[in-house]
């Protein structure tokens, strides 16, 4: 009996792995957008690297192949209308001709499941007609971010269970003129969504024929 009891341990401590994988922050490698622009401050991506033909401090130049501001891990917790401090926030004005709302594309280095994205944004009137996007849209689905709640301010939507290598995000622009975005972070599984390596498909095919055998010799034992 002991070396069964033995044996039925190893064979949980090869299938605890398998019972599940915590979420991490997965790192974009790439997004690609429409640049912000400027209006009592810079809200331009000009950070952004690397920078297609120098248009990095180009209102509404398209950018893609690299990152910036949006994903460059700081959380910005200063109004965009503080002196001497818009450089957390891009900044997009309504697209009063057009009526388009900014999308970004975020790209990741791997087939990933995304669980939640954070994004962080400013709702700080002053006198420039900023506010809460009216709508942040997930690869399609709309989702409302608080609208009263004054300040930046992160808004966390989860349960997404996207299983991709790229994420569309649109910032709807609301009432307001303007909106400010400061950072975007996914949390997921990374790598969930590729074709597990040989190896790994062993140990997890031996794992459950051990399980099984285990539970037969439990059953055989007790008569």
């Amino acid at each position: 009996m002991l070396k069964l009891n033995v044996a039925f341990a190893s064979g949980l401590l090869l299938l605890a792995p398998l019972a599940g994988i915590a979420d991490v922050i997965l790192p974009v490698q790439s997004y690609s957008m429409f640049n912000g622009g400027t209006g009592s401050f810079d809200y331009r991506d000009f950070t952004y690297l690397p920078c297609p033909a120098n248009n990095c401090d180009t209102t509404g130049a398209a950018l893609s192949g690299g990152t910036g501001k949006l994903t460059d891990g700081v959380s910005p917790t200063v109004d965009w209308n503080v002196a001497g401090n818009p450089e957390p926030w891009v900044g997009w004005e309504r697209d009063e001709t057009n009526g388009l709302n900014p999308v970004v594309t975020f790209n990741f280095a791997s087939v990933d499941t995304i669980h939640s994205v954070l994004v962080w944004f400013d709702n700080t009137l002053g006198g420039g007609g900023v506010g809460a996007p009216g709508q942040i849209v997930v690869n399609g689905t709309a989702y409302t971010p608080p609208q009263s709640t004054g300040g930046p301010q992160g808004f966390t939507i989860s349960s997404l269970n996207i299983t991709s290598n790229s994420v569309n995000i649109q910032f709807d622009q609301g009432s307001n003129p303007w909106i400010m975005i400061g950072e975007v972070t996914f949390s997921g599984v990374s790598g969930a969504g590729t074709v597990p390596e040989p190896s790994t498909f062993s140990m997890t095919l031996g794992a459950t024929a051990l399980a099984g055998l285990l539970i037969r010799r439990i059953r055989w034992h007790r008569g």
